[in-house]
Order: C-alpha cells, then structure tokens, then sequence
C-alpha cells in the first residue's frame, strides 16, 4: 500500500467519485463523540491561521486522521472512482460540513466562498451524463442505507436523519461563530482557505495484492469502534463480489433491514452492551455452531465456521434474514399463552441463554415440529429455568446447558420436545439438575421466598399463580405485568412484615408468634396489589384489610385463595375461613398455591403425559 498526507484540494478539489461500498455500515457519528470534535479542531486551526496572518506567521497544517482507498475496476463516464476501504465516517462528515459552510456563505452571499465550497461539493457537469447518472454530482457517495437521505440533505431538503441533524448542527456553530466577528466575511475566507490548505489526511492506496478485508478489520473510524455485525457484513459482501454475485440484489433482498436503526440500537444482555444485531448474530451463530464464544470473538468465530463450512455466501444472507425475522417474531410476541408467558419470565430474569433453542426450534417450523411440541419444549425450559430460580440454584452452567439442548433437538427435529425434555431430565449435579416435584414444593411451602429470593422472581411466581385461577369466566383472563418491575402490581404481604403492631399472636402459641418473622415471607402469606393500594394497607389490622382488599381487589389471587377458602381447603378446621388470619391460613394457603406451581412449571412426568397432537387432528 502507498501512503501520502495530501490536503482537501487534493481530495475534494479535482473531480473525483469516492464510494462507499454497499457492504459497509451506515453512517453512525454523532454530535457527542464526533462532530463537536471536528468542528473544535477546524475551529481551533481557522483562529490560529487568523493571528498567524496578523503576525505574518507560517501555520502548521492541522491532521484530521486517515482514509483507505481501494482501486476500482470501473469507472464512472469520466469521473476518476475510488472505493473507500476506511474513513468513510470521516469523508462522509467533511462533505457535511463543507455543504453547512456553503449554506452560512450563501446566507452572507459571499459568492466567493459559495464558489470554491462548489468545488470541494460538486463535480463538473460536463463530466458525466446528468439525466442517467444525477448522482454523479457527488465527491462521496455514501453507502446505500444512506444514500437517500444524503441526496435530499445535499438537494437543500430537510433531512431528518442523522445526516440531517449534523448539517444542523454545523450550520448552527458556523453561524454563532462568523457572527462573533465585526466582519463575518473576513471570517469565511479564512474558514475557506484554511479548508483548502491547512487541513490534511493521510491517504493509504491499497495495491494490486493488498487484503482490503484485512484492512477494514484492524482500522476503525475515530472515536467509533466497528461492530462485529459490520464485520460480518464486510466479509459477506466481498466474499460474494469476488464470486461475482450481483451484490446490490443480496443487499436489497437480505440485508438492507439489519441496516435500520432497529437493528443498531444498543441492548445489554449480562453486563455487555452490544447492538441487538450483535446480540441476534451472537445468538445465531451459537445455535449453528454450538460452541462457547466471548462476545469480543464472535466476527472470529464467525468467519471460522463460514471457512469450515464452505456455505454457499447467498444460503448465509436467506438464512440470516430468515432467522432475523424468526427473533423478530420472539420478540414482540404477545404476552399471553405459555409462550409469551415464558418469553416474558425470560425478560424480567434477564436470561438469555435459551435464545439458541428456541431459534432452532422456531426455526424448524409447524410442518417439521408442530405448534403442540414447540409449546411443549418451552414449557419443559420454562418449568427447568423457573424451578431452579425458585430454588435459588446457580444459572452459571446455562450456556453449556442450552447448547446441549440444541445438539440434543437437532438431532431429532421432529420430536425436538421429546429430545429436549430428555436431556434436561437427565442433567445431573448441582449447576444443571432440574428440581423434582418435591423439591420445588418444599421450598414453596416453607421457605420465606420473599427474603430468600430476588423480588423479581417471587412477582413472576405470584402472577404465574393468578394465571393458573383464572378461568374462560373471568373478567379479565390476563393478569396484568410489566417488564418493568413496579410498573403493574406489587407485592404484599397480607400478615405485615411488623406484625406485631396490630397481630396479636394466636393464644394458644407457646412461641408467642416467634416463628412469625420468617413464616410472613412464604408464599402462602403473599399477594399482588396496586402500587397505589400497597402503601395504604400498611400495618392495618386484618378486619380492616380485609375490607380495603375485598373494595379494591379483583385478583383471583386474592378472592380466591385469601379472603375465601382455596378449593380443597377442609373449612371445617377453620370455622368461618375470613374471620382471621394466622399461621394455620398461611400454611394452607401456602400448600395449596404450590400444587397450583407445580402444575404450572411441570415435571418430567407430567409434560410427556401431554398430548402432542391437536384433538381434531387426531380424531
């Protein structure tokens, strides 16, 4: 490669095309990392060119970074075209600055400077076919995600992306700061001049045997790392361009959406904050390849698995698009039903380690696994990751886990449940074992939850279980949730934390109610309420909490289990059920809410006793 540091006459003054290839990644600087930075630098070299014209001074140029040219083996009606490599952000900006400060000249009508700020925007006419190529005009032409709203930008239309917001932002500081002046238009031609020839890059030409895709790894834009997807998408489209596919199709029919903002917005999963496109290639790519990879791995990876699979470049780009919409699906789909009840679960957890599976599975389709055994998949993961959250048992193992699964369900796609519910009941130690019916009851019905567990998982638990007592009848069939914890309902305890306020101790407790302190944690102690009634029950008694909860409740939660006996209940033992509320309420309660969890969040046992073919099919 050749290397030379030019100024912007060199680059912009002579009539040139640079293209930004198709494969690279939209245009992503902003205000807070990018443009305030460039503009500080260009401002700073303008007023140091001033007072060195005063003191009759030589200034040194000022270096705005580097670019990477690739030879292009077109050309473009007479226009010289070059591929940009690297710098694309860079290029793309100055263009964008340079248009802000012919639109502050105009304003001043310093014809002048309109006229050389031309120059560095716009090639000659004469060079090229107008009416067949308009876009030609343009020195950049940025890449094609981006290509609609930089020629409305640059046509003197508002533009209301992010290229339209930098010329904004430019044209707003260049104002403020040629208005600081007496004579703004002295001001501008030193503005202009010094863009002509005191601002310099540094140009890397590739030749004839340099690696371009190389390059574009190990250089990224400033202040902008490049994303693995960018990565992955670079490898793509030039492995298919050097097999002569017509990549403009590829681009429009697969990947054009992965360059929305949808597909770019920032999301944590653990403590790593990645693009979702990085997260669904992450995702993707471990259901594939079924392998253990860091996040800082996965273009490497990636391109390990294309090199060893030697799949068709076009197969790659239909199955990620098929797959993308498959996440896209898991997604938003609805919150009710044992699917979108799990895919929640998973959200307020914030486990993600089942992604894999459930794209494979979603993946195969209903004519390969029917609605009836994906269903009864996910209930198997559903009852594994919420039992063992229950227990409170470690989730550090559930990489490995779901990779097994995966391998286990890829071998039998067609009775993926079966293999699914298999391997898990055949997971074995204390970081994988999936919790008997005893054990989860057990814990259920004696452990304080409250105290013991995150706040989250005992909410999914309680609204889980007023699900279970709703029926066609009820009004309202959805119990009401939230992602966001807090948002919906709350928890509360129906015997007060500070119980001793208003809650004598039952007469014939030895203890005088010392075991109390722990049993008003239990589940069977525990309900749901509005955020706006949890604060007015406080410590008030039972007699008047009984009341406000019968006014202001409409949970079957609550009316069918608390302030009435829950079915099977012996009342006899407890005379009039809603008379008072002590230990022996608690510990039924407690004993009946988990025979109801334990049917929610399945065993072995009970999900292959589920029928795996829909009744009018099966007649």
């Amino acid at each position: 490669m050749r290397a030379d540091t030019v100024d912007l006459r060199r680059i912009f003054g002579k009539d040139v095309r640079y293209t930004v290839p198709l494969f690279q990644r939209p245009y992503v600087w902003t205000m807070g990392e990018n443009w305030a930075a460039l503009w500080e630098d260009i401002r700073r070299t303008v007023e140091h060119f001033e007072r060195a014209q005063e003191n009759d001074e030589t200034v040194p140029p000022h270096f705005l970074g580097a670019v990477v040219f690739d030879q292009t083996p077109y050309l473009s009606s007479n226009l010289e075209t070059r591929q940009v490599i690297d710098g694309q952000q860079r290029l793309t900006t100055l263009q964008l600055f340079l248009y802000a400060a012919r639109l502050s000249a105009t304003a001043l009508n310093h014809k002048k400077s309109v006229r050389l700020l031309s120059k560095f925007l716009e090639n000659d006419r004469d060079l090229f076919d107008a009416d067949k190529s308009p876009d030609h005009l343009y020195k950049v032409w940025p890449t094609n995600a981006d290509r609609e709203e930089f020629r409305s930008v640059m046509l003197g239309q508002e533009g209301t992306g992010r290229l339209g917001e930098a010329v904004a932002y430019f044209r707003q500081e260049l104002d403020g700061w040629l208005a600081e002046v007496p004579v703004p238009e002295d001001r501008l031609d030193a503005l202009v001049q010094t863009l002509r020839e005191q601002l310099r890059l540094v140009i890397i030409d590739l030749e004839e045997h340099d690696d371009a895709q190389v390059v574009f790894e190990t250089l990224n834009s400033r202040g902008t790392p490049l994303e693995h997807a960018d990565l992955v998408k670079n490898l793509l489209f030039r492995e298919a361009e050097h097999a002569g596919a017509d990549v403009e199709r590829l681009y429009l029919t697969y990947w054009a959406p992965f360059d929305q903002s949808q597909w770019r917005t920032e999301q944590t999963t653990g403590r790593i904050t990645r693009s979702r496109l990085d997260v669904f290639l992450t995702y993707w790519l471990t259901m594939r390849t079924r392998r253990e990879f860091t996040a800082s791995a996965l273009f490497k990876e990636f391109e390990r698995w294309l090199r060893a699979e030697n799949v068709p470049t076009e197969d790659v780009f239909a199955e990620l698009a098929r797959y993308a919409e498959i996440y896209d699906r898991i997604d938003k789909h609805p919150l009710d039903g044992s699917e979108g009840r799990f895919l929640y679960r998973l959200k307020v957890m914030q486990t993600s380690t089942p992604m894999p599976l459930l794209l494979f599975l979603y993946g195969l389709g209903d004519k390969v696994l029917p609605p009836l055994r994906r269903r009864r998949a996910i209930r198997a993961m559903d009852s594994y990751l919420v039992r063992r959250a229950i227990l409170n048992l470690s989730n550090r193992d559930y990489n490995h886990v779901f990779r097994d699964l995966v391998a286990a369900a890829s071998k039998q796609p067609e009775t993926a449940d079966e293999a699914v519910i298999t391997a898990l009941a055949g997971m074995q130690g204390h970081h994988r074992q999936w919790p008997t019916d005893i054990d989860f009851t057990t814990v259920l019905e004696q452990d304080p939850l409250y105290t013991r567990l995150y706040r989250h998982r005992v909410r999914i638990l309680l609204e889980a279980l007023e699900d279970a007592l709703r029926t066609d009848h009820t009004e309202q069939l959805t119990v009401p949730v939230g992602v966001d914890l807090g948002s919906k309902l709350t928890i509360e305890h129906v015997m007060p934390q500070s119980w001793r306020d208003n809650w004598p101790p039952l007469e014939d407790d030895p203890d005088e109610g010392s075991g109390r302190d722990e049993l008003v944690h239990s589940l069977g102690n525990l309900t749901l309420v509005t955020a706006r009634l949890n604060p007015a029950l406080g410590n008030m008694a039972w007699e008047d909490k009984r009341k406000w909860l019968g006014e202001h409740s409409l949970l079957r939660l609550t009316h069918g289990t608390l302030l009435n006996a829950p079915a099977g209940a012996h009342i006899s033992a407890f005379g009039d059920w809603s008379s008072s509320w002590d230990e022996h309420r608690i510990h039924a309660r407690g004993a009946y809410l988990a025979s109801l969890a334990v049917h929610i969040w399945p065993s072995e046992a009970e999900l292959r006793a589920m029928p795996v073919v829909d009744s009018v099919e099966g007649a």
